[in-house]
Order: structure tokens, then C-alpha cells, then sequence
């Protein structure tokens, strides 16, 4: 047995496949144009929405973050962070709070954050729950905390 990469001569087959998996799962039917699109493109086919936002006041930068929406109206919160100037004054809740709402009016059903363990308590006061945890994620040492929220 070995593991390849897969060729364009087994797509038929893996296509297949997927779409059985996928409807086995109660997801929703992908055609078969879809998902021949899906093995070609990648996984990116998968995401709807790969935004960035900026958060001002009186014209000034205060931080930014980032909202990435997949086809199951789930979305991770990336780059959330705040300049040093502004830290520990309300910015990062009120940044939070608008991407929340922005996130509901969406129809997003989910969101989640790979966060620094230290950020859990901020995470938890806005309803979102600990799922896991990476340990030496990005770099050794640095453990992250897998956190989420259901919209729905």
C-alpha cells in the first residue's frame, strides 16, 4: 500500500467518492461540476468570504481583524489585533462586538478563533466556548486555544 498524489485518470473515481461522503453525511448536494471544480481548485473553492476590516477612531488606526466565511456558513476570526496605544481600553470589545453583528447578519452560523490562552477569558464574556488546543502551533512554545460560538 502507498499513498500518491491523486491523477486526473482516478478524479472520476475520487469524485465519486466524495460526493457518496458527502451525502452519507447529510451535507448539502454538491453536483458534479462542484466538485470537479473542488479537486481541481483545492480546498480555497471552499471559502465564500476572505475579508479584512479595519477598526478606527477619529481617523486613526486602532486594529484590525479578519473574517474568513466557508460554503457551511462557518467563519474563523484571524488577525484580531489591536495596536499597543490601545490596548486595555475597550477597543477590542468594540471591534469584536461589530464583527459578531456583522457575522449574524450574514447568516454565519459559527465562529471560532485559534487564540493565545491568555485571550480566553475576553473570548468566554462574548459566549465563546473552549474546543481544544494546539500545542507549538506556529511557533515552539506557543500554544493556541481552539474557541468558538454558535450565531444560530
Amino acid at each position: 500500500m502507498e499513498l500518491k498524489k491523486l491523477t486526473k485518470l482516478e478524479k472520476t473515481k475520487v469524485l465519486k467518492l466524495l460526493m457518496d461522503y458527502w451525502k452519507e453525511r447529510g451535507m448539502p448536494d454538491y453536483d458534479k461540476k462542484w466538485t470537479q471544480k473542488y479537486l481541481d481548485e483545492g480546498h480555497r473553492k471552499e471559502i465564500k468570504n476572505d475579508e479584512f476590516f479595519v477598526y478606527k477612531n477619529n481617523n486613526k488606526l486602532v486594529g484590525m481583524v479578519s473574517l474568513i466565511t466557508d460554503i457551511s456558513n462557518i467563519a474563523e476570526v484571524r488577525d484580531f489585533v489591536v495596536k499597543p496605544k490601545y490596548r486595555n481600553k475597550g477597543y477590542g470589545r468594540m471591534i469584536l462586538n461589530e464583527l459578531i453583528i456583522l457575522a449574524k447578519d450574514r447568516k454565519i452560523r459559527k465562529l471560532y478563533a485559534l487564540t493565545f490562552p491568555k485571550y480566553k477569558k475576553f473570548l468566554k464574556s462574548f459566549g465563546f466556548e473552549e474546543e481544544g488546543f494546539l500545542k507549538s502551533h506556529f511557533i515552539k512554545g506557543e500554544d493556541l486555544t481552539i474557541m468558538s460560538k454558535f450565531l444560530k
